[in-house]
């Protein structure tokens, strides 16, 4: 972030379409604005720009312009109105702007007035309303107040960055692991395999980054707050408040808050009382910095704290908290270690409490997963391991974040997931497969596979039904019927399984059947709707394609298979088993049949990613 002057006030918003207008409507305008233009009331921006005041010079041939501005509520709802209305006549000829709409609210204690106009003026891009505050004796500049989020970097050591074998070494390499293979084929029980070598020679050769940390910078943004008081003296005076929320009867009253037994508002006007009267009265805050300082602990006490940078980052996908100084994050199939850390154990534990309340879960349960949607931009799926069975004093965390704007195969294709060609197939699987398994490691776009799948696959009239744990599978279409699992019931209800509800899927009536992330016992729901005619996805974790069958039929021996050679030849009822690996589909096998004498699936090799 730059020292450069910032209208924080004013926000000018260019509108060239007619969608483009749409949103800012439905975005910026509410029901109960004041609206000065007579003509504008009750009256859509879409009717009033193309029929009411059109465009002289032919439709969208003039850019609009809505500005939202921020004033003092002295200035009174409908005078600010009629203030602007004399301020543009002032500054505009009737022949350089078209007033279309002049509206005002109350909202947060701040009066803002929101203004659409039609420039004429090229290149002026109603600029001239910045006078607007002399005008009315405001000023538009103050200094950045939020903080905004900025995509993490991945710092790379010099001596991973300009590490590399030569051929010469590569060379050797593969000759001793190719001598070392033959003795290993020729082990035996009088010459065992390491008897036969006089060394060992690592299958691949070792890299600088198999025993270096690989940093993913999160930290360096925090730095560039724009701030008056000494960085170092700003993070101590917010730790400092953080730590005494970790503690005692202010620690009672935050979580008060997030048990909707106090108010938030009152509570964050106790903040700021100790920010008055602890930190800007005795100078250690100056007072042009309060309003940052509160924001960031808004950010740490009512949202996600010190990983709110990670989630906002569309490149991370997964996070993953082991220790107060130990949180990786997943950054296109590669964990990497950040630089952010809670300031000690206290910290930690005040935080997977908040999260514990504000989900309404047990941290009394061994493991369990929960999924959070206060984030605007994706679904969270929180994983957590208890400290009573961890060997520290506190709980794991795994989140996987879900986008709520799902990727559709154009965005797979470009995301490089598969081309236009496995798309196409995959796609025709939809409609004729008995059944399409997405297999493989975690963080590897199974999830993210399904959720196309499920959009853009079937066809309009089926009739689909999508059983999860965590509700990460969502559709845009409609008709699509999706359960979760309950894990904690209120009242006199019951909890319900992933196994229940595959249970309760056999008389849904429904022709295509969903499982999010198989598990268990509900594959079995799968393969009995499988065998009578309807057709099944499911995703799976597997660490290998060659694995994928065995790790299905240790679930479906969970079920009513009888024993591992039953459980194997059920599974010829899913047809198409697509291997994945990070964020790109590997491999694509199709199951032609069970064999009676070898005791193991029989396959078509559909699909193999070639490396480039």
């Amino acid at each position: 972030m730059n020292d450069k002057k910032i209208y924080k006030k004013i926000r000018v918003l260019k509108i060239n379409n007619l969608d483009r207008l749409k949103k800012i409507e439905n975005a910026h305008r509410r029901e109960f604005d004041a609206e000065f233009i007579s003509y504008a009331l009750s009256t859509s921006f879409e009717e009033i720009a193309l029929k009411i005041k059109p465009d002289k010079y032919g439709e969208w041939k003039t850019n609009l312009y809505y500005a939202i501005t921020e004033h003092s509520p002295s200035q009174g709802i409908y005078k600010i109105c009629k203030k602007a209305v004399d301020y543009l006549e002032s500054k505009y000829n009737n022949d350089e702007i078209d007033i279309l709409s002049i509206s005002s609210r109350i909202e947060d204690d701040k009066l803002y007035l929101m203004t659409l106009v039609r420039d004429y003026i090229p290149n002026d891009d109603f600029r001239r309303f910045v006078g607007f505050f002399d005008f009315i004796g405001e000023k538009p500049i103050q200094k950045q107040v939020t903080i905004q989020s900025r995509p993490g970097k991945l710092i790379i050591p010099d001596e991973i960055k300009n590490f590399k074998y030569t051929q010469e070494q590569t060379e050797i390499h593969n000759e001793k692991v190719n001598r070392q293979n033959q003795a290993y084929l020729n082990a035996s029980k009088e010459k065992p395999f390491l008897n036969a070598i006089d060394e060992y020679e690592p299958t691949n050769l070792a890299k600088p980054e198999d025993s270096i940390d690989l940093v993913y910078d999160l930290k360096s943004n925090e730095k560039e707050l724009n701030l008056i008081t000494p960085y170092e003296q700003f993070k101590a005076i917010y730790e400092e408040i953080l730590i005494r929320l970790s503690n005692g009867t202010d620690k009672y009253q935050y979580f008060s808050v997030l048990k909707g037994d106090m108010n938030k508002d009152s509570f964050m006007a106790y903040i700021e009382s100790i920010v008055d009267n602890e930190y800007i009265r005795t100078g250690r805050l100056k007072r042009e910095d309060k309003a940052i300082l509160l924001d960031k602990l808004n950010t740490a006490l009512f949202k996600l704290y010190i990983i709110q940078p990670m989630i906002d980052d569309p490149n991370v996908t997964d996070i993953k908290i082991t220790g107060p100084d130990s949180i990786r994050c997943r950054v296109k199939g590669k964990a990497y270690i950040s630089n952010i850390t809670f300031i000690d154990d206290a910290d930690l534990k005040r935080f997977i409490e908040s999260l514990a309340v504000r989900n309404n879960i047990s941290l009394n349960v061994p493991a369990q997963t929960f999924t959070d949607n206060g984030d605007k931009d994706y679904v969270l799926r929180f994983s957590f391991t208890s400290e009573y069975v961890n060997s520290v004093d506190y709980s794991y965390i795994h989140i996987r974040k879900v986008s709520r704007k799902k990727l559709l195969g154009k965005d797979l294709i470009k995301a490089g997931m598969m081309d236009k060609k496995v798309q196409d197939y995959l796609l025709d699987c939809a409609k004729h497969s008995r059944g399409v398994v997405f297999a493989g490691p975690p963080g590897s776009g199974k999830t993210v596979a399904l959720n196309w799948f499920l959009e853009e696959g079937y066809e309009q009239s089926a009739e689909i039904l999508v059983i999860q744990e965590n509700d990460e599978l969502f559709a845009y279409r409609k008709g699509v019927m999706f359960e979760h699992v309950v894990n904690y019931a209120e009242d006199d209800k019951e909890p319900v399984t992933l196994e229940d509800l595959g249970r309760l899927a056999l008389v849904a009536g429904a022709n295509v059947f969903i499982i999010g992330e198989a598990k268990g016992p509900e594959i079995c729901s799968a393969i009995t709707l499988s065998n009578s005619g309807c057709r099944t996805a499911i995703t799976i974790h597997s660490p290998s394609s060659t694995e994928t069958i065995d790790k299905m039929a240790d679930l479906a021996q969970r079920g009513y298979a009888s024993d591992y050679d039953q459980a194997k030849r059920m599974l010829k009822s899913f047809q198409t088993i697509v291997y994945m690996k990070d964020f790109a589909v590997q491999e694509i096998s199709e199951i032609t049949g069970y064999n009676e004498k070898t005791k193991d699936m029989e396959y078509r090799y559909i699909y193999r990613k070639e490396d480039k």
